[in-house]
């Protein structure tokens, strides 16, 4: 099974077309969202030239530390075509939070600009920023200046450990059952994601889906599982010394409720072992259960 959801931010129409909100209603509006969308489909594209078009004749970029600062169409088509020649150049979403319109020619932006690893092997950055935005002779909005204001990847770094214990794709076979797992951050680098098949013999695939998250409120991490029948579990983890221990409650799809304690620790990096134990189903005690779960081998390539 191929890694499903090691997605590249780029896929999320949500953030490929972003959402702007004015303080007042404009036609202009259109225009702005339309500027958001082409920086982030040449961003993706590795198109240096065409990101530097999308700047004034005078455009500037100030890194996050305040000490870069890179001004004028030629500079900044050589900053990106450097950038891009590095090996993993990240792919990139932006999420525009507000725009002020502060002239019928002059718009000022505030997002999150969202960096993810196109491997999926780093956790995703993320980076606040402000956008300078002037509208030229042709009523078309180009960027006049844009700064990084601070790094706000937090959230995703709480899930850093567990994302490069567990992304990637999975496989174990446990008395004639195989289930498939395949873990990676979703398109906004706050959660990791995750999709299992589970496989018999005489029975049709049966998919499910599962989302890891880091509770603010509680201060630890979160999971849920939903399965093909309709059933959801939610699950709370704790570290240990070796590993996790997730403790998880939940229904079936029928309704039942159950319940069990789980353990998550590792046999070198290519190898996971999963043991629930205390595993209660609509009031019946089930026997404990250790998966050992292996990495998948790549596919073959061409070469």
């Amino acid at each position: 099974m191929r890694p499903c959801l090691i997605l590249s931010l780029v896929t999320s129409l949500s953030l490929l077309t972003p959402s702007l909100r004015s303080e007042e209603p404009s036609s202009g509006i259109a225009g702005l969202q339309q500027a958001a969308a082409d920086f982030v489909a040449a961003f993706n594209a590795k198109d240096a030239e065409g990101l530097a078009k999308l700047f004034t004749e005078e455009g500037e970029i100030c890194d996050l530390d305040g000490g870069n600062l890179i001004s004028g169409r030629e500079q900044i088509a050589a900053h990106y075509a450097g950038y891009f020649a590095g090996e993993n150049a990240p792919s990139l979403a932006i999420e525009v939070d507000s725009v002020r319109l502060v002239a019928p020619t002059l718009a000022i932006e505030d997002g999150t600009a969202h960096f993810t690893d196109p491997e999926g092997k780093a956790p995703p950055r993320s980076t606040a920023y402000t956008a300078v935005l002037m509208k030229n002779g042709d009523q078309v909005w180009q960027i006049a200046s844009t700064r990084s204001l601070q790094d706000v990847t937090e959230d995703a770094g709480r899930l850093a450990d567990l994302a490069a214990t567990i992304n990637g794709d999975w496989t174990t076979l446990n008395d004639g059952v195989r289930l498939d797992l395949a873990f990676g951050w979703d398109e906004t680098g706050n959660f990791i994601t995750g999709e299992m098949l589970t496989t018999t013999a005489d029975g049709e695939p049966q998919p499910g889906t599962i989302r890891i998250s880091w509770d603010a409120a509680k201060q630890t991490i979160v999971s849920w599982i939903f399965d093909a029948e309709g059933g959801v579990s939610e699950g709370v983890w704790t570290p240990t010394e070796d590993g996790w221990l997730i403790r998880t409650e939940g229904t079936t799809g029928d309704g039942e409720l159950l319940g069990a304690s789980q353990t998550l620790t590792t046999d070198g990096p290519n190898t996971l072992l999963w043991n629930a134990t205390h595993r209660v189903v609509d009031g019946r005690v089930q026997p404990d259960n250790l998966l050992r779960i292996v990495r998948q081998a790549p596919a073959p390539s061409a070469n």
